[in-house]
């Protein structure tokens, strides 16, 4: 590996190394090709109408089929392009309501069903094609080709009761783990119900043991607390 020399510039690389090439005027491939289009169309369209419309009659009809494709190119809705957006909101609606596990496919109806009354059911179901395909013991998840997902579980951590170069140390190692994926990532944080009963069980029997009475009523105070926090709540934040 070759060091740049002390009087060298930095180079800056991009965070969204996700992010399409822009080949023309900061847009991409797909947005000049939409653009382009829409302008041949309306090209076309002038050249074989400009004998028949007036200019001011096209331009009423053509600015906005043109506002349009503009809109269709550079809009983006929930993190898509508008254009891919509105090909998987046409697919979503043009394809099956009904899925079904069947591997080996549909099965037509029986021949002695009355045709008739066939004819007047509900279309049948479609096969239901999950993007995994196996799931191991040790949370490896195997999709569709040779790719794979893998599946960890952590611990919390209580990070405002560490010191500073703990706390210093937690960030770090996080950005850390960040800079190194090479492949999207999904954290889900979930708050499972906790159950404090046997814990102030134990508690309230070794209460009396304490050297203190001080220490054997913070006990029971303590073990009031437990039974009294609320632990009917489970949350989940996918992010």
């Amino acid at each position: 590996m070759s060091h740049p020399s002390p009087g060298a510039e930095p180079v800056r690389i991009p965070a969204d190394v996700d992010r399409e090439d822009r080949v023309l005027a900061d847009l991409t491939a797909r947005q000049v090709a939409i653009l382009a289009a829409a302008a041949v169309v309306l090209w076309l369209a002038w050249a074989l109408t400009r004998r028949l419309v007036p200019p001011a009659v096209f331009a009423g009809a053509a600015i906005p089929a043109a506002a349009a494709a503009v809109m269709l190119a550079l809009g983006r809705r929930d993190g898509l392009s508008l254009d891919r957006w509105l090909a998987a909101g046409l697919a979503q609606a043009r394809g099956p309501r009904r899925l079904v596990p069947a591997p080996d496919g549909i099965c037509p109806p029986p021949a002695w069903i009355n045709p008739a009354v066939a004819g007047q059911a509900r279309p049948l179901p479609a096969p239901l094609h999950l993007p995994a395909t196996a799931v191991t013991t040790a949370g490896v998840i195997t999709v569709s080709g040779d790719a794979s997902v893998a599946l960890a579980t952590a611990s919390t951590v209580n990070f405002a009761l560490r010191t500073p170069a703990e706390q210093q140390a937690l960030t770090g190692a996080f950005g850390r783990w960040l800079n190194s994926l090479q492949h999207p990532a999904q954290i889900l944080i979930r708050a499972h119900r906790a159950d404090l009963t046997a814990m102030a069980a134990q508690i309230r029997l070794a209460a009396p043991g304490l050297p203190h009475p001080a220490l054997e009523r913070a006990a029971l105070g303590h073990c009031r607390g437990s039974a009294e926090c609320p632990h009917s709540r489970s949350l989940k934040f996918p992010t």
